[in-house]
């Protein structure tokens, strides 16, 4: 459907990507990823023809519907579908609702969306996630959100290194691959280290045999000792061209280049200046309501020290006030000794006319070598430390106060939607980062994997009221799935008990009686045990 024949693709004198040849068919159902700036929305507008300044060329046939297009194009749409109304004014949300309506609404289209899952909670992402399986269709998306594009995408393309790599398998295959492919690479780089050690090892001892020929014996005579040098002249050319021989193989070498290694990090703070008591933030009988609009009521929150707490809960469930409730300690107790970090994409904390550096060194709580490293993580290496705040992207700036915040002698933070305009390789990185730090924090994120892999605790606002679950998102899933099995359980008890007494209410024999008697005493006594 998509067949490109080397496409090359400059921004100034910057390449993004070259592309050699690339097969696309309508069934394919693939996730684009790459980090932040690397060109996947660019390769989408070549391939759909919203860009024409490339060289190369490529050919596109079939029904693609797509993510650029504007509001005004959209035709036919089913706006009830979106729940929404036509002529409405919509909010990012509700449009970015009515444009994945428009595009899947048609069947026999091959789609192509950049980053779907954008303001999307987790209910809605999950029917857009079944509605994506159920097309026979297939798709080209950009997502930051792993958890999404591992259950909707078979493909995965990365953009790295100015080239488009294929893995042909989900998300967890493109780990597993992407990990045996950096062994395979650590393997040919220890093998190249290995093989030019060796052969310098070779040049050298035959430049020290070389230099020894030269010289003659202190016994021998003048004479003798000409004849010597000039026999010594003729080895010491031989050994020399071996030398040279030797140091060619060198320059021949294939040079393999040395894969990054991470180092372990921990991200601790002096034990004089952490909180030791045992409860952090505490409410009760806590309510809120802006007019006749109630967010929850009557709840109670308690948020003990070193907890990683994930706050759950639909959009304009109130997930945003509580945590402004908490960092105010407005209805909510708050230990006085807190000094609460803030992360906001609303909120700056960092300040437009330093380089990236001076912003985290001017608070940072460790030195320059180790604050470099956690900048690093997160994508600034080498001189890109030296960048001013204000040329950076959006994607980058968060990066910067995200690091910000983790260096600086905080003892709590609360995260706003921390993974926002994070490419994946940065939400994996701050996830590291996060799981080396050494004191609590709470955070909001619809990214369902995010919370999977840090969070210890939830905190969740549903049928506005606060509850608390002591686990993980994994662990609070298995017990819902558990209490639906009890449920079903009891269901089908109650349906047995209801045949037995249909069926002792007849005239039958008498040993069935006594059977049928015998049952249903055993059954009401499994009834009361759901019951506690």
């Amino acid at each position: 459907m998509i067949y490109i024949d080397k496409i090359v693709k400059d921004i100034g004198v910057r390449r993004l990507f070259e592309i050699k040849g690339l097969r696309i068919d309508e069934h394919d159902k693939i996730g684009l990823i790459g980090d932040n700036g690397i060109g996947k929305t660019t390769f989408l507008k070549v391939i759909l023809g919203i860009d024409d300044e490339y060289e190369g060329r490529f050919e596109t046939d079939g029904n693609i519907r797509h993510h650029f297009t504007k509001e005004k194009e959209i035709e036919f749409v089913d706006y009830s579908k979106a729940n929404l109304r036509k002529g409405d004014r919509y909010s990012p949300g509700e449009m970015q609702r009515l444009l994945l309506t428009w595009i899947l609404s048609d069947q026999e289209a091959f789609v192509v969306i950049d980053e779907p899952t954008s303001h999307l909670d987790f209910d809605r992402k999950e029917k857009l996630i079944e509605d994506l399986n159920d097309r026979k269709m297939g798709h080209l998306i950009i997502s930051h959100d792993r958890d999404f594009v591992d259950r909707t995408c078979e493909i995965i393309f990365e953009i790295e290194g100015e080239a488009l790599h294929v893995f042909n398998g989900n998300y967890a295959f493109y780990l597993e691959e992407k990990a045996r492919r950096n062994k395979f690479m650590t393997r040919e780089y220890e093998g190249y280290v290995d093989e030019k050690q060796r052969l310098e090892g070779v040049a050298s001892q035959i430049k020290d045999r070389a230099s020894r020929v030269t010289s003659a014996p202190k016994r021998m005579g003048n004479s003798e000792a000409r004849l010597h040098k000039r026999g010594g002249q003729k080895n010491k050319k031989k050994l020399e061209k071996q030398v040279k021989a030797v140091r060619s193989r060198i320059d021949q070498l294939e040079v393999k280049e040395k894969p990054t290694e991470e180092i372990e990090i921990k991200l601790s703070m002096p034990d004089a200046s952490k909180i030791h008591s045992k409860v952090l933030f505490r409410a009760k009988n806590l309510s809120k309501a802006f007019g006749e609009k109630l967010l929850f009521e009557k709840s109670e929150i308690t948020i003990e020290n070193n907890r990683k707490t994930a706050l759950l809960g639909a959009n304009a469930s109130g997930k945003t006030t509580l945590l402004n409730m908490m960092l105010e300690g407005v209805d909510v107790w708050k230990h006085p000794n807190l000094k609460i970090g803030y992360y906001s994409q609303m909120t700056e904390i960092i300040d437009v006319r330093k380089s990236i550096l001076d912003n985290l060194m001017e608070s940072s709580l460790y030195d320059q070598s180790m604050t470099r490293i956690i900048l690093a993580r997160l994508g600034f290496r080498r001189d890109d430390v030296y960048k001013l705040v204000e040329i950076l992207s959006d994607g980058e700036r968060a990066k910067v106060k995200l690091a910000k915040l983790l260096t600086s002698d905080f003892n709590y933070l609360i995260f706003d939607e921390p993974t926002n305009y994070l490419d994946i390789r940065a939400i994996e990185a701050l996830e590291s980062l996060l799981s080396s730090y050494d004191r609590g924090f709470i955070f909001v994120t619809h990214d369902k994997r995010f919370i999977e892999n840090i969070a210890d605790s939830l905190l969740m606002i549903e049928d506005k009221r606060i509850k608390y679950f002591n686990g993980t998102l994994k662990e609070y899933e298995n017990s819902k799935k558990g209490k639906m099995e009890d449920k079903m359980d009891e269901y089908l008890i109650n349906f047995r008990l209801s045949s037995i007494n249909s069926r002792l209410s007849m005239e039958i024999p008498k040993d069935e009686r006594e059977s049928l008697e015998e049952e249903y005493l055993k059954l009401v006594e499994m009834r009361k045990s759901f019951n506690k």
